[in-house]
């Protein structure tokens, strides 16, 4: 009756998710072009920070319950599942180029490469949260040279403000929907007896990322291909610099190492495609067949991986 419970819960988390993503994409990208900016900074920016903060939230009440291995996980598995999950479904609906400026992939680099350094001694230090901190700076900085300029479209003052209104009630029911999933969904792993690590990997990571999903399937189907690659962009940097940082200032935890000589390469692998793929459907012709294949390959290594995790393989 208890797992029953969970579930139905779970389910209903995810229907407020779906919903509060579909007015906040929506309505987000209305104000954006009466403001003059382009789907691709509104991805980097409010989107992505708007999609992240089920993954803060849940490595702020980690660190606070002493659970850092959790917040690790989440931060690792999260980004996982934004590239193989989220862009793998992406590259199968993506119908034409998108520009991306090639700096924003600074920060999301760095931001990797940082944490495969910060993990090799099992230990986040000071230096190294400071180290994430000045990646956002540089994130920031990026955000400012990006051409956020788009045509401008003319909305009354009663129209911007119903826009706005909505958008915020989206935003606020997407990250509800998204704790409400969480919750529920590691509820249901801890009646099954999963390890913390396994949970902040598996299901917490996904059930995070689902605003990511959510707001990306919403913004592939009203054609914003840069709103959907800005937005992994941005929360996947932001998973990083703002959790990774806490667990080092707060948290007093001791890394296994099975997450450098496992998660970490994988997520770097991801990353390096995600960068590839991103430049391709940039500078060159699109073709719809090389980004077909190249989903079903995201989405298969991502069902491998939580297969693996999960003691099913």
């Amino acid at each position: 009756m208890e797992l029953a419970t969970n579930i139905s819960l779970l389910l209903l988390g995810i229907s407020i998710l779906v919903w509060g993503a579909n007015k906040f994409v929506d309505h987000a990208s209305v104000i954006a072009k009466h403001m003059g900016i382009s789907d691709l900074v509104i991805g980097l920016t409010l989107i992505a920070f708007g999609t992240s903060a089920p993954e803060i939230f849940v490595g702020i009440s980690s660190i606070v319950n002493q659970n850092e291995e959790i917040a690790l996980g989440t931060a690792i598995g999260s980004n996982i599942s934004n590239i193989a999950l989220i862009f793998g479904v992406s590259c199968l609906y993506l119908t034409g180029p998108s520009k991306t400026q090639l700096w924003n992939f600074v920060p999301f680099g760095l931001s990797v490469i940082l944490l495969g350094l910060t993990l090799v001694d099992g230990e986040i230090s000071f230096n190294e949260s400071m180290g994430f901190v000045g990646i956002l700076m540089i994130f920031m900085f990026v955000l400012f040279k990006t051409d956020g300029l788009a045509e401008e479209d003319s909305l009354d003052s009663s129209e911007f403000g119903h826009s706005l209104f909505v958008s915020l009630i989206g935003l606020v029911a997407l990250i509800a929907g998204a704790n409400i999933a969480v919750i529920y969904a590691e509820n249901t792993a801890l009646l099954l007896g999963v390890p913390q690590l396994i949970i902040g990997l598996t299901i917490i990571a996904l059930g995070t990322s689902l605003p990511e999903l959510a707001a990306t399937i919403v913004a592939l189907k009203k054609g914003k291909h840069q709103m959907v690659v800005g937005n992994i962009i941005g929360s996947n940097v932001f998973n990083l610099v703002f959790i990774i940082p806490m667990i080092g200032f707060f948290g007093s935890v001791e890394l296994s190492p099975m997450v450098m000589q496992r998660d970490f390469y994988i997520l770097l692998a991801l990353s390096m495609v995600f960068i590839l793929l991103a430049v391709v459907l940039t500078k060159l012709q699109f073709r719809k067949n090389i980004f077909s294949i190249s989903g079903v390959v995201l989405i298969a290594s991502y069902v491998l991986y939580i297969s693996t995790l999960s003691g099913i393989i």
